[in-house]
């Protein structure tokens, strides 16, 4: 990821980290950081169940989130334009964001290239289902497993033993 802005690198980070959706990880704040924990009311169920994951600020986490922080012009988006505003529009696009992202892809060769939602992908199909699941923000085992564990089963073959 080094050929990437220092702002994709930090994104693609804490995105392997967490697991979260982009309007999730667009619209984080400084006040999102409380008591050493990363506090996310997720977006998708905020109107339905104002579900909360809180991931402890681990030393490679709080530093993503201090160089966030540092990063040019001040502002309280830990994830921000040049002027310091979301990259998450009112209507949740971030056509701006999406811009970025493909400048950089266009720069790898094709066999590197991957899609932001790849790396939710990811997250969801390592660790065992139930804690992919509670990462992902998941009410039900069964949402990770239908849209983030392979359909391919691995099976032992049934083999006749030969006689010694």
């Amino acid at each position: 990821m080094k050929i990437a802005p220092p702002m994709l690198q930090r994104y693609c980070n804490l995105k392997l980290m967490t697991g979260l959706r982009r309007t999730d990880l667009l619209s984080l704040t400084t006040h999102d950081v409380k008591d050493g924990y990363l506090e996310v009311m997720l977006s998708k169920t905020e109107d339905r169940t104002d579900q909360i994951l809180r991931f402890p600020m681990a030393d490679e986490m709080e530093q993503i989130v201090k160089e966030c922080r540092e990063q040019k012009p001040l502002s309280k988006f830990l994830f921000k334009t040049r002027t310091g505003q979301s990259h998450l529009k009112h209507d949740k696009t971030a056509s701006g964001f999406d811009s970025q992202w493909q400048r950089w892809q266009q720069k790898l060769p094709k066999a590197k290239r991957f899609t932001e939602r790849s790396l939710r992908n990811l997250v969801g199909s390592q660790d065992e289902l139930e804690i992919a699941s509670e990462r992902l923000g998941h009410s039900s085992t069964a949402t990770t497993k239908k849209f983030y564990r392979s359909n391919v089963t691995v099976v032992t073959p049934l083999v006749s033993q030969k006689e010694s």
